[in-house]
C-alpha cells in the first residue's frame, strides 16, 4: 500500500503526510531517527529526556539515521502496536525521572510503518534516564554537566515568582505557569504557523491541557472555585491539538478559534485567580534580579555571537536568545505595576521577538540570513538593555 491508498483507522494522515519532509529535514534540535525500536531501554529514555529537559522534540523509529525509510516490521497488527505502547509507557513512566507523557503516533509511507513519539518540553528543569540527567544539543542526546544542570534549575526556580509554602499559593503558582504556557504559545501561533512550529506548538497545547486536568482534580481547584474552568481551557486546548487541517481557509479559521477561545479564557482565570494575588517584596526582589541576570546573559552571549556562527553554531545562539526570551517572556504575564504601569507590556514586546528568533529561517544564501539573525541579536540586546536603564534596573 502507498500513500495514495485509504489509511487504515490507525495510521495517523497528518504524520502520514509530512513523513516524506520529515526524512528530508534530517536529524536536528527537534528531530531524532532511530533505526528500529530499541532493545535497551535506555536508548530511548535518554532521547525522551534530553527533550523533555531541553525543548519539545520529535522521534521517528523506523527511520535510519540518514533519513533513508526502513519501517517497523513489528507494527502491523494492532496487538504488535499495543505491544510497542505499553513498552513505551513502560520507559516513560520507569525509567525517565521525572515521568513524562509524550503522544504516540503511528504513521505509514510506501507501505512501511513508522512509530512517531512527541516529546513536550517537560514541566520541571531537567529530566533523567539511569540517574543520568540529559539534555538535547543539536543532533546528540547527552549528558548534561554539572554547571548545566545547576543553571536549569536555578532558571527553573527563578521563573516562578509566585512559589509558596502553603497548599493554595503553591496551586496558583502552578496555575499561574501553565496559564502563562497558553498565553504565550496563543500569542506566537501565527508567526509559528508553519512546521515545524506548528506541530510543537499543538504537542505543547496537548501537554498543557493533560496538566491542567491534574491540576483541576486537585483540591486547591475546587476550594478556589475554579475547576471548571481550568478543565473548559483542558477542552479548547484538546480542540486545538487535535483538530484535523485540511486544505482551505475554513479548517485553519477553525484550528486559530480553538486556539483564541483558549487564550481568553486563560487570561480570564490569570485575571480572576492570579493577578488578583499581590506578588510579596521578596517576589519583586526575584524578579528584578532575574530581569538583571538575563540582561548580563544577554550581553555576555552577544560577545560570543560572531565566534557561535563561525564555529557552525548558529542554532545554539538562536535557542539560547530564544530561551532568554521565554524566561522574560513568563515574566511579562505577571503584575508588573510596581517597576511601572506600562513595563510588562514594554517587556513583553521585546521578550517576544527574542523567543521567536528561533523561527528566523536560514538558507544557502551565501550567509545573508544567518548575518539577519546576528544584527537582530545586536538590536533586541540594545533594546532590552535600553528597556531597563529607562527603569533604573540595569
Amino acid at each position: 500500500m502507498d500513500n495514495g491508498d485509504q489509511l487504515p483507522d490507525w495510521a495517523d494522515p497528518a504524520l502520514s503526510a509530512q513523513l516524506p519532509l520529515l526524512r528530508d529535514e534530517g536529524e536536528s534540535q527537534r528531530l531524532e531517527f532511530m533505526r528500529s525500536y530499541p532493545q535497551n531501554g535506555h536508548e530511548l529514555a535518554k532521547e525522551i529526556a534530553a527533550f523533555a529537559s531541553s525543548n519539545a522534540g520529535t522521534i521517528l523509529i523506523g527511520v535510519a539515521d540518514d533519513g533513508s525509510l526502513l519501517g517497523l516490521p513489528d507494527a502491523s497488527t494492532s496487538a504488535e502496536r499495543d505491544t510497542l505502547s505499553k513498552r513505551l509507557e513502560g520507559i516513560c513512566t520507569n525509567n525517565v525521572r521525572p515521568a513524562i507523557t509524550p503522544i504516540l503516533r503511528f504513521g505509514i509511507e510506501d507501505g512501511n510503518v513508522v512509530m512517531a513519539i512527541e516529546v513536550p518540553r517537560g514541566a520541571q528543569p531537567i529530566y533523567y534516564s539511569s540517574q543520568k540527567p540529559y539534555i538535547r544539543h543539536l543532533t546528540q542526546s547527552r549528558p548534561a554537566e554539572p554547571h548545566e544542570v545547576i543553571e536549569r534549575i536555578e532558571a527553573w526556580l527563578q521563573s516562578r515568582p509566585q512559589a509558596a509554602n502553603d497548599g493554595q499559593s503553591a496551586f496558583l503558582s502552578d496555575l499561574a505557569t501553565l496559564l502563562i504556557e497558553v498565553l504565550i504559545h496563543a500569542d506566537e501561533f501565527d508567526e509559528r504557523n508553519v512546521n515545524p512550529w506548528l506541530d510543537m506548538s499543538r504537542r505543547q497545547f496537548a501537554f498543557t491541557a493533560q496538566r491542567l486536568r491534574a491540576l483541576a482534580a486537585d483540591e486547591p481547584a475546587r476550594r478556589a472555585g475554579v475547576e471548571a474552568d481550568i478543565l473548559k481551557l483542558a477542552d479548547h486546548l484538546d480542540r486545538a491539538a487535535n483538530h484535523r487541517l485540511v486544505l482551505g481557509r475554513e479548517s485553519w479559521r477553525t484550528l486559530t478559534e480553538h486556539v483564541s477561545d483558549a487564550a481568553n479564557l486563560a487570561a480570564r482565570v490569570m485575571h480572576d485567580h492570579v493577578d488578583s494575588v499581590p506578588l510579596s517584596d521578596a517576589s519583586h526582589t526575584e524578579i528584578i534580579t532575574l530581569l538583571t541576570r538575563n540582561l548580563r546573559q544577554f550581553v555576555d552571549l552577544e560577545r560570543r555571537a560572531d565566534d557561535m556562527i563561525e564555529s557552525g553554531r548558529i542554532e545554539d545562539l538562536q535557542a539560547e536568545v530564544s530561551s532568554i526570551g521565554e524566561s522574560l517572556l513568563r515574566i511579562s504575564y505577571y503584575n508588573l505595576d510596581f517597576i511601572d504601569a506600562d513595563f510588562a507590556g514594554q517587556l513583553r514586546a521585546v521578550a517576544r521577538q527574542m523567543h521567536l528568533l528561533q523561527t528566523m529561517r536560514l538558507y544557502m544564501d551565501g550567509g545573508a540570513s544567518m548575518r539577519r539573525v546576528r544584527e537582530q541579536v545586536s538590536i533586541l540586546r540594545e533594546h532590552f538593555s535600553t528597556l531597563l536603564q529607562r527603569h533604573n534596573l540595569e
